[in-house]
């Protein structure tokens, strides 16, 4: 399409910045808002960039240096040695016991498969 006013170009330059750049220009002489404007997804990036552009500071300096400073520390010493006492003694040898055992439990299962298998071996003999 051609819109009054620009000059005819190739197609490949119409889907570009200066297109957009005219439409955007001629829709805020119009008193229409720049979000009414459709963007096209080529443009996308071009468009970022000349947006940030306009931009003095784009980098946070992060919170100001009264809120750094207000945290109170004093107590951290208390709250990682209760942190270190979570799971009671008691349920910590509780589990290790219940491990320990789980590791027999094992060894007789093992042990009990390898007869079973010899077991079997014998039985294919004898007949």
């Amino acid at each position: 399409q051609n819109i009054p006013g620009e000059v005819p170009t190739d197609p490949a330059r119409d889907r570009g910045i200066g297109r957009s750049r005219f439409r955007r220009d001629q829709l805020q002489s119009a008193g229409s808002s720049i979000s009414d404007v459709s963007i096209e997804v080529d443009n996308v990036l071009k468009i970022l960039k000349e947006f940030l552009r306009d931009f003095d500071k784009l980098r946070d300096d992060g919170p100001p240096k009264e809120i750094l400073d207000v945290r109170d520390n004093s107590k951290d010493g208390e709250y990682w040695e209760a942190l270190t006492h979570v799971i009671p003694e008691r349920t910590l040898k509780l589990w290790d016991a219940l491990g320990a055992a789980l590791l027999e439990y094992h060894k007789v299962l093992t042990r009990r498969a390898e007869l079973l298998s010899e077991a079997t071996v014998l039985q294919k003999q004898n007949s």
